[in-house]
């Protein structure tokens, strides 16, 4: 006696109600696809924070030495600063990135992938306006310490004191 009870000879099929309760669990899923979808994203924009970490490092160095100057020169045309310490501190661009030089000497990358920078001066405040080369644009505002703004601390000038090369 064989069994008849094999795949064959089941005629149940899909009913209407499967097909219902089908749809409804692939409705659930297509609507939360725009959730995972900007999951995705953000977690995206947190990974890619080195561009970010080397600002904050730039500005905490800079802020430094802001605070420990003696002056602080801007210039417009080109666009840097020179901080007067012990030691004479210069910022200004080199091709697509910002560097820092000592006395004149040394080549010291502090920012890279910037398209342009401007240094300028607000009242007491020294600006600093960054834009890179990906397209984001960040300010900074460094305010001159109060034992400083009897003096003449920021001084804005067209020409450079130590002569480009």
């Amino acid at each position: 006696m064989l069994n008849e009870n094999n795949v064959m000879n089941n005629q149940y099929g899909f009913t209407l109600l499967d097909s219902i309760f089908s749809m409804f669990i692939l409705t659930i899923i297509m609507s939360l696809m725009p959730l995972l979808f900007q999951s995705f994203a953000i977690i995206d924009r947190t990974i890619k924070i080195d561009e970010d970490f080397e600002w904050n490092l730039f500005l905490i160095h800079l802020r430094n030495e802001v605070e420990d100057a003696k002056k602080v020169h801007v210039f417009n045309h080109p666009s840097r600063i020179l901080i007067e310490k012990n030691l004479m501190i210069a910022y200004e661009t080199h091709g697509n990135s910002i560097r820092r030089t000592v006395n004149d000497k040394g080549h010291e990358i502090v920012l890279q992938h910037v398209h342009s920078v401007n240094f300028s001066k607000l009242n007491q405040m020294l600006i600093v306006n960054v834009s890179f080369s990906n397209g984001i644009k960040e300010e900074a505002r460094f305010v001159i310490p109060e034992e400083m703004e009897g003096s003449p601390f920021l001084e804005t000038k067209e020409e450079p004191l130590i002569p480009l090369y």
